[in-house]
């Protein structure tokens, strides 16, 4: 048993541990390992300390403590720390060696978990502002393909312009209307409205005068959505046109005192 012990205390096992044994000696301690629990348990020891010690200095405020202090630390309790022979002077500092070594891997692999999160984090932004500058690049070119429509529209030989000049409620008021009535579509020109009081909203008319008969083309609640050119479908023998304000909803018949405009087609 006292042949053990000085051999474990010979600093051979730190040897092995820090793998700096040639192979007949590594044979060697595994040998002793197989024939001695308490070899194979010191071991193990060593390679847990090593393994404590690289976490403990990767904690903020880390300093460098004696061993037996480490050790204490590590044990939770004062642990005897063998005295190092001078002839094994050589195996502890491989075993110091491969301590950081393994508190570099700790810290390194540490890093690069918190680079990889970054790294992961960053993509997420950038996927979402790819996202959103891909609906922005939708929405423009929705954009501009409305525009487009509307001047192949509007310079159509088969379009009608209508100019509704602006009534007694409202004289600066003024719209415009585009009439194609081959396909009976028509775009409608706000920008010279008023904005709609709260509760509000233009309803659109078609008339024929002889008798005065209008017809509701529908409430323009795009207008309030900041819309000033709103597409509206007219398959009537439309006379004139004109643009009341009514009650949010519309009204079946339209308020006289609320004409804003008033315009006459080519058919009267």
């Amino acid at each position: 048993m006292e042949n053990v012990q000085e051999y474990i205390e010979s600093g051979i096992l730190e040897l092995y541990v820090a793998g700096t044994l040639s192979r007949e000696e590594s044979y060697e301690v595994y040998t002793m390992i197989q024939k001695h629990p308490e070899v194979k348990a010191y071991i193990k020891e060593i390679e847990h300390t090593v393994v404590n010690i690289a976490e403990l200095s990767n904690k903020k405020g880390f300093v460098a403590y004696p061993f037996s202090k480490l050790m204490s630390a590590i044990n939770g309790k004062e642990t005897k720390v063998v005295p190092i022979r001078w002839v094994s002077y050589m195996g502890w500092a491989a075993s110091v060696l491969l301590t950081v070594g393994i508190i570099s891997l700790y810290t390194n692999n540490n890093e690069l978990k918190e680079n990889l999160t970054k790294q992961i984090a960053s993509n997420e932004i950038l996927d979402d502002q790819r996202a959103n500058l891909q609906g922005e690049v939708i929405a423009k070119n929705i954009e501009i393909n409305t525009k487009n429509e509307v001047i192949a529209f509007i310079s159509s030989e088969t379009t009608e312009k209508v100019n509704l000049n602006g009534q007694t409620v409202s004289p600066e008021s003024y719209a415009s209307i585009y009439w194609d009535k081959e396909t009976n579509e028509m775009y409608v020109d706000l920008s010279g409205l008023p904005e709609a009081p709260e509760g509000k909203v233009y309803q659109l008319w078609s008339l024929t005068l002889n008798p005065l008969t209008p017809t509701s083309l529908g409430t323009l609640d795009g207008y309030n959505k900041g819309e000033t050119f709103i597409k509206v479908s007219n398959n009537n023998k439309s006379e004139a046109f004109g643009i009341t304000l009514e009650p949010a909803g519309g009204s079946a018949s339209p308020t006289l005192e609320q004409l804003y405009t008033l315009g006459l087609t080519k058919v009267s």
